[in-house]
């Protein structure tokens, strides 16, 4: 024997309900719900959805929208809301199941109250939602440097990078999510968000860094926040696969490639910046008129766009001369995305030869890891190989603020470092020799 559930009698059995465009030949025409039941009043009942829709992208055997690609998301939004109303009067027949007769007036007015009440808690959703983010945008907006300056514009992109991401997430997860809400549930959701996205390791803790840092500033400003992102386990993911620079020699490989004019204007630029160590944001100050003398030396004067704190960096001979090159202008610096796609192209080809690199325990073409960083990567790593710098010398240029910021530019493995040591006084130390041999 076949169980139906009380519901499914009410729609299969004694009443009729489906869902039909009220013209087809007008452009748009509306859904208009048709509701039959033996007991109203002995007439169908006609309700507007408030909805329309192209003739074309209806589906009269189903009485839904249609599975169209272009409108994939506001056709299954529609769909769910039409399934809805179909539901509200499954619901008005299930309170009024026994009454002898059903009065077309009661029904419209259920309809009508169901929707009212759906579209206050719909507004209160998006208001609890809209005050959320719009505090966030308000606190990327105003955001300053240590120094009580504007943020850089490189920085507030990758604020408003985050802010995206959390927003995408939240539609699919959240209702309406709030400062109380980031907790170690949204923590591990939206970490496994990430990572079917394919972000790795050092992206998902940028990300996470924005985050937290969103929270101090929200906390500052006296809005209830969650504490949750104090905790350890609310942690900044540091991952491995962000570890490719190019060596001198790789380097002038690069430079010696025969190139179209547009590519070799990118190619230049990443060189230069290769041996000043500063940041995509800060590349057009690599110029001429901040070259500033100093006891007879050339210095490059960069006011860091992150920080607000001005470098100084000695001038390269390859800067220099790529410099000569562009009569002291160098070409203009594009987009960080289109600049990257550019890099690639160049890096791959044959002539630059630059061979394999181990991202995650597998190999890869190391091509596939340049980017922008890559220069900034390179000029702290190269330097420190050349043994004539220490670490803050490098630091003073780079900028940055603690060592250990600083060494995970390094991308120097166990052996590396080894034979950086192994240059040392320590391990040269002659006396010893002598002292072995009387012992013996």
């Amino acid at each position: 024997m076949i169980n139906h559930t009380f519901e499914q009698i009410l729609k299969w059995g004694l009443m009729n309900i489906h869902f039909k465009l009220r013209k087809q030949g007008k452009v748009n025409p509306k859904i208009i719900m048709h509701v039959f039941d033996g007991r109203f009043e002995g007439r169908k009942f006609m309700y507007s959805t408030g909805q329309s829709i192209p003739g074309d992208h209806w589906d009269k055997r189903k009485s839904r929208a249609k599975a169209i690609t272009a409108h994939a998301a506001e056709y299954e939004a529609l769909n769910r809301y039409l399934d809805k109303l179909e539901q509200t009067v499954i619901s008005f027949k299930s309170e009024r199941h026994n009454s002898a007769s059903l009065r077309r007036q009661d029904l419209k007015t259920y309809l009508l109250k169901s929707q009212d009440n759906e579209r206050r808690e719909r507004e209160e959703t998006l208001q609890k939602e809209s005050d959320f983010f719009k505090t966030w945008e308000r606190i990327i907006a105003e955001a300053k440097t240590s120094k009580g300056e504007g943020i850089g514009a490189g920085t507030r992109v990758s604020k408003t990078q985050t802010l995206r991401l959390v927003r995408k997430y939240a539609a699919e997860n959240y209702p309406s999510l709030t400062f109380e809400d980031i907790d170690m549930n949204f923590y591990h959701g939206f970490d496994a968000y990430m990572k079917s996205l394919g972000l790795n390791g050092n992206s998902r803790g940028k990300h996470f860094k924005e985050i937290k840092s969103i929270m101090r500033e929200a906390l500052d400003r006296d809005i209830k926040v969650n504490l949750s992102f104090q905790k350890k386990s609310f942690k900044v993911i540091r991952g491995t696969a962000d570890n490719t620079y190019l060596n001198e020699q790789e380097i002038e490989r690069l430079q010696g490639l025969n190139l179209v004019p547009a590519m070799e204007r990118i190619r230049d630029i990443f060189v230069m910046a290769c041996f000043v160590g500063a940041r995509h944001s800060d590349w057009s100050q690599i110029s001429e008129s901040n070259v500033v003398i100093q006891n007879g030396t050339e210095l490059l004067k960069i006011r860091q766009t992150k920080t607000g704190d001005t470098i100084h960096i000695p001038m390269h001979p390859i800067v220099r001369r790529i410099l000569n090159k562009y009569r002291g202008n160098p070409p203009r610096v594009i987009s960080n995305q289109k600049f990257n796609e550019a890099l690639k192209d160049i890096c791959k080809m044959k002539e630059a030869n630059l061979g394999y690199v181990m991202i995650n325990g597998r190999q890869v073409e190391k091509w596939t890891e340049i980017t922008t960083h890559t220069a900034r990567r390179s000029f702290a790593t190269n330097a420190y190989l050349s043994g004539s710098l220490d670490v803050y010398q490098i630091m003073r240029c780079t900028g940055h603020k603690t060592e250990a910021s600083f060494l995970l530019y390094l991308k120097l493995d166990g052996k590396d470092y080894a034979l950086k040591a192994a240059e040392s006084k320590f391990f040269r130390n002659e006396s010893w020799k002598g002292a072995m041999s009387i012992a013996s």
